[in-house]
């Protein structure tokens, strides 16, 4: 065979069921409910003065992790804390975008929440 393959920029898939795509997320747990919107990068930790989504457990760090909704997709980057950043119970790797999967739990530390796309 001859030739080069044409190279698409990735794009999620269209709904099989016609619904629209996702427009933000929302985290839910313990640690409360976020709204996550698109173009906006969202710090997660315990320093309030920084972080929109503040927590007041010890073991999540100042400024544990950034979350971000883009591509209709919500994605984070931990921001090399202490105590890991988690999906479906996976440490991630610090200072990588990663797209958290619908209806994997996501955890800073200890601090557990669902994510919802809306």
């Amino acid at each position: 065979m001859t030739g080069a393959l044409e190279s698409k920029p990735l794009e999620p898939p269209p709904d099989p069921y016609g619904r629209a795509p996702a427009t933000s997320a929302t985290l839910l747990g313990q640690g409360g409910e976020y709204s996550i919107q698109p173009g906006i990068e969202v710090r997660v930790g315990r320093d309030s003065a920084q972080c929109a989504v503040a927590l007041t457990e010890p073991r999540v760090s100042g400024v544990h992790s950034t979350l971000r909704f883009d591509q209709a997709q919500l994605w984070v980057r931990d921001e090399q804390s202490n105590n890991g950043t988690f999906i479906g119970g996976e440490r991630i790797a610090p200072g990588q975008w990663t797209v958290v999967p619908v209806g994997r739990p996501l955890r800073f530390g200890p601090v557990e929440f669902t994510v919802r796309l809306d």
